[in-house]
């Protein structure tokens, strides 16, 4: 049983290590450099590279809290109780977990919704060789911002996870 749950704790640390690593990517990089590109050039990485990242993204936001709950559980013998707020464990695992469900939801209900629509305006954009619509700009910065909303709800989420093993 321990090496199961040994198991289990690796997948999700490298799921997790995959999610925060592409929020990482986007917050830090992509999105800030996105918009140095000529038009044409940020048309071109929208339309091939952003769909792939928002299944990326949609995978490992998934797969990260299942196998966090299921490594929880198969560690504590199916058993709840680990996460009262009588310990540590407890409290930081709490807060970690509702942080997740709230970074969850962020990718869910803007980034993941934005981001597709960013994908469709721009592909019909350069399909019909039009200008950039007034609500491009406004969508880019709803996805940099809730990037970096998710970003922050990331770091949060590790730092109750590390203090939670202390």
């Amino acid at each position: 049983m321990a090496a199961f749950n040994g198991v289990l704790l690796w997948l999700h640390l490298f799921s997790a290590a995959s999610w925060f690593g592409a929020v990482l990517l986007f917050a830090m990089v992509v999105g800030p450099t996105i918009g140095d590109f000529s038009p044409a050039t940020s048309g071109e990485v929208v339309v091939k590279m952003l769909p792939k990242y928002l299944n990326y993204l949609v995978i490992f936001t998934t797969l990260t809290p299942i196998l966090g709950l299921v490594t929880l559980l198969s560690s504590s013998n199916g058993s709840f109780g680990v996460l009262t707020p009588n310990s540590n464990f407890g409290v930081y695992m709490s807060a970690g977990a509702l942080l997740s469900l709230l970074t969850w939801i962020v990718t869910f209900l803007v980034i993941y919704p934005t981001g597709r629509r960013i994908i469709r305006i721009t592909k019909e954009m350069v399909k019909n060789q039009t200008s950039q619509p007034a609500v491009l700009p406004k969508l880019a910065m709803r996805l940099k911002m809730s990037s970096g909303v998710g970003l922050a709800l990331l770091i949060a989420i590790l730092i109750c996870m590390v203090a939670a093993m202390y």
